[in-house]
């Protein structure tokens, strides 16, 4: 069982109360709860792989970053499974997939932890997720 701790490690009670409440705001009570139901079922090593494969996958897309722009495909096979992937914790559809792009560029803990992989990737995700949910059709 994923624990609050495990989910918000390193993260200050007041930036945890403040992106729980901008998450509830963005997505409604009903997808908060049901996102994290989904979350505390899974075991440490569900979280963990979890992690990993986004992890990895951010470490990706931040690598490709100065050779390609963020509506390249290259960029947007990426971010199709940062879709797939987030969608995994709950049912990500166009707009709440717009909704966790302006996330990333507007909360400075995002911003921070995106700027830990290459300065600048916060606002490059941002970018290519909302030209993903405006262009793909398989969303």
């Amino acid at each position: 069982m994923v624990s609050d701790k495990d989910l918000f490690d390193g993260m200050s009670e007041d930036n945890k109360n403040r992106y729980k409440k901008d998450t509830i705001n963005r997505y409604g009570k009903r997808s908060f709860k049901k996102a994290d139901k989904k979350l505390k079922k899974m075991s440490p090593a569900e979280w963990e792989n979890y992690q990993s494969n986004l992890n990895n996958l951010i470490q990706e897309i931040a690598n490709s970053m100065d050779k390609n722009e963020y509506n390249s495909k290259k960029v947007q096979k990426l971010i199709f499974k940062h879709f797939k992937l987030v969608g995994t914790l709950n049912p990500t559809n166009k707009e709440s997939y717009i909704e966790l792009a302006n996330l990333y560029c507007e909360h400075e803990d995002f911003i921070v932890f995106f700027d830990n992989y290459h300065k600048g990737l916060a606002q490059f995700m941002s970018k290519a997720m909302i030209y993903f949910a405006n262009n793909d059709s398989r969303n």
